[in-house]
């Protein structure tokens, strides 16, 4: 007989009020059983967690994987954030594929959270100052288009430079809303890569970007950056000074 058979008449009874619920709270759980002790509860949903019926997402933070369909309202529950990355491109249908990785964007770091009975994993990447640029959609906050393109081209090796650049191609961004994020970054590096992408796509794909971008990203221009850490073959861009180890073959290969 399954293990899950075997519950006492407090966990049932419990059970019952929550067998329909997603996301449980023991706050939630508390107010619909205010006779019964907190820590009787606490001690139930425990026990509900070990015999398989929830899983535990944090402490007072459960919910059931057969009927999670919130991953991104979860995620949020368990550390102050927003949705970013390729989480964020998902919702905005700027990429195709199914992610199970959930991003979070943060001001601290948090250790990353395998959400068990799913496929889903939660990264937390803590942006300090630039935790910024969100808003909300429907039960969870989310970067907004233009500060998700900025976070992408931050943490490229998240998503890859060929990702970020037909996203670019693809997306209807506010360029005065995406360069002010540059602006509170202080990131000369960043403004070399992105500008160097941007002029690329510019060029080979035709996009419409307006001379204000370059001409505040050319600013920024300091000592000569690669592309990514990797080493190999590379082309060396003066007017960016950015060695291109990836090559414009595989960054517009989607394109080409």
């Amino acid at each position: 007989m399954n293990k899950k058979d075997y519950i006492s008449r407090g966990e049932a009874e419990i059970w019952q009020y929550i067998s329909d619920k997603e996301i449980i709270t023991q706050e939630l759980v508390n107010g619909i059983f205010p006779e019964i002790a907190k820590s009787r509860i606490n001690k139930a949903l425990s026990s509900l967690c070990r015999k398989g019926y929830i899983q535990r997402a944090r402490r007072g933070l459960y919910y059931n994987p057969l009927l999670l369909e919130s991953p991104y309202k979860l995620a949020l529950m368990l550390h102050e954030g927003y949705i970013g990355l390729t989480s964020a491109l998902r919702e905005y249908n700027l990429i195709e594929y199914e992610d199970f990785t959930i991003f979070v964007i943060t001001k601290a770091y948090r250790k990353n959270i395998q959400l068990k009975g799913t496929k889903y994993e939660v990264i937390f990447l803590p942006l300090g100052k630039l935790f910024t640029g969100f808003e909300k959609k429907g039960n969870f906050y989310i970067s907004s288009v233009e500060k998700t393109l900025f976070d992408c081209f931050l943490k490229p090796r998240q998503i890859g430079y060929s990702n970020i650049a037909k996203t670019v191609y693809d997306a209807k961004i506010g360029w005065n809303k995406f360069i002010s994020f540059f602006k509170l970054a202080s990131n000369s590096s960043l403004c070399q890569r992105t500008g160097y992408i941007l002029e690329m796509l510019k060029k080979e794909a035709r996009i419409k970007i307006p001379s204000f971008v370059f001409e505040f990203l050319l600013q920024k221009v300091k000592n000569p950056v690669r592309l990514t850490s990797s080493n190999g073959k590379s082309k060396f861009n003066k007017r960016w000074k950015v060695q291109d180890n990836i090559g414009k073959e595989n960054i517009l290969s989607w394109w080409l």
